[in-house]
């Protein structure tokens, strides 16, 4: 007999773990609380420009991305971005740099004095970390790398991957790689060249070097693609209000949008929405205190805001990927996509498009002005940075009021209670983006990796 799983939650970790488990022959239910697929991944298209509200780009750094791309058919619709993706710019001195891209290259960027460039020869002889109390991000690069890289190298970074602040973010918790490569290499150089090599036993690919990908629709063909082929086995405007564990099963208690309770059994329950909704769900009758604290994990504002202009109207040849812009340099927006130039058909043939991300930890009240107030800060950072003039001929705003789950300081509690609750509670599972990265990559990879679990359990006759 086929096992039963309901999936709570239509993201794209909801919809990756479904669609494997579906493949597998399992009878998969998916109950997400609204009416949208795909969770933050959101493609919108108007008058020939196409606008992502969320995430722009997936990673290629794993093979489950090809794998489940392959999967769903999608092979012919998938496009790689253009070579002038490579290029990024970081801001200093109100003016986009681009960053180097070989060693030559980096001793002659003004990015960073040169000083801060003879510095890296010290890194391969500092010790690994004793483990003492746990590091910020901010405290790990300042001391392997210095001062400079943290202010234009690592705060932007941050600021563009997480929305958050390298002095909250936790190193061994945000970016566990990174973490690994000293304590199992002794140091960072050290250990980018020799984990190159365990890195391509794994079929795995940085991200530094991985390529980008979309779709010719955009990226909601992925979320999207994937409801239609789990078909009857999604139901949208069904939220989950209560797990009942019976022995060996689960009753899962939901609600519709007219007000109809109904009731399911599964022998496996995953919760793939969003953390900081779990506590609305009451576990064997009662709210439970690890769901409250599971929804303490801090998730930011952050608005994006993608604006369409005339070619005339950008003085920058927006020659890359984007712009990152370092705290340091006291500007409202936390950077910008050259949109337009990643992928084909992004704009209207003479014009061009940049999605700006503005708020986050750095400045939560600037995501939450009021839309012509956010316009008029966007476009005044735009103009000093890449020399735009007038106003948009096309703009789309997305507010967001809780963004990207910030893996601080401290974060290791709240992996502890996910762990503890999946043993206590045999046949309920946890994926999403706050389990083991925040990428679009790295939570499908989560998401296929747990379905091949449940796969692999189930064939041991394992619950």
């Amino acid at each position: 007999m086929s096992k039963r799983v309901t999936v709570i939650g239509a993201g794209i970790a909801g919809l990756t773990t479904a669609f494997r488990l579906m493949q597998a022959g399992f009878k998969v239910s998916v109950f997400e609380a609204s009416q949208h697929v795909g969770g933050a991944i959101r493609t919108a298209s108007h008058d020939g420009f196409k606008a992502e509200l969320g995430p722009n780009t997936v990673l290629e750094t794993c093979p489950q991305i090809g794998e489940l791309i392959e999967a769903a058919g999608l092979e012919d619709q998938r496009i790689y971005a253009n070579e002038a993706g490579q290029k990024r710019f970081i801001v200093k001195g109100k003016k986009p740099i681009a960053l180097p891209s070989s060693p030559p290259a980096f001793f002659m960027t003004p990015l960073f004095s040169v000083f801060a460039k003879l510095r890296l020869f010290k890194e391969p002889f500092i010790p690994s970390w004793d483990n003492s109390y746990e590091e910020s991000l901010a405290e790990f690069v300042v001391r392997r790398l210095g001062q400079e890289f943290l202010d234009y190298a690592i705060n932007p970074f941050v600021a563009g991957v997480y929305a958050g602040d390298p002095k909250d973010l936790s190193v061994q918790h945000g970016f566990a790689k990174l973490y690994a490569l000293e304590q199992k290499y002794g140091g960072l150089i050290k250990g980018q060249i020799k984990g190159a090599k365990e890195r391509k036993q794994r079929a795995e690919e940085s991200k530094q070097s991985a390529k980008m990908i979309s779709f010719k629709e955009g990226l909601s063909t992925l979320p999207e693609t994937l409801a239609k082929l789990l078909g009857s086995g999604l139901s949208l405007g069904r939220k989950v209000t209560s797990l009942i564990q019976e022995k060996d099963q689960w009753s899962v208690q939901s609600i519709l949008e007219d007000g109809t309770e109904q009731s399911t059994s599964a022998d496996h329950v995953i919760y793939a929405g969003p953390i900081y909704a779990l506590k609305e769900i009451t576990l064997d009758g009662q709210l439970q205190q690890e769901f409250s604290e599971l929804s303490e994990i801090k998730h930011p504002p952050v608005t994006t805001l993608t604006l369409g202009f005339k070619r005339e109207q950008v003085a920058h040849a927006l020659d890359g990927f984007g712009m990152l812009i370092p705290e340091v340099e006291g500007l409202n927006i936390l950077g910008a996509l050259f949109t337009s130039t990643l992928f084909p058909d992004r704009a209207p043939e003479g014009h061009v498009t940049i999605t700006a991300f503005i708020g986050g930890t750095r400045q939560p009240e600037i995501a939450l002005l009021e839309d012509s107030k956010l316009l008029e800060v966007v476009l005044t950072d735009l103009d000093t940075l890449l020399g735009v003039k007038g106003k948009p001929v096309f703009y789309l705003m997305k507010k967001w009021d809780n963004a990207i789950p910030q893996y601080n300081v401290g974060y290791g509690k709240y992996k502890m209670i996910l762990s503890s609750l999946e043993q206590s509670y045999p046949g309920l599972h946890f994926t999403g983006n706050y389990c083991s990265g925040i990428s679009v990559s790295d939570t499908i990879k989560h998401a296929s990796e747990l379905a091949d679990l449940l796969v692999e359990k189930s064939k041991q006759g394992v619950h």
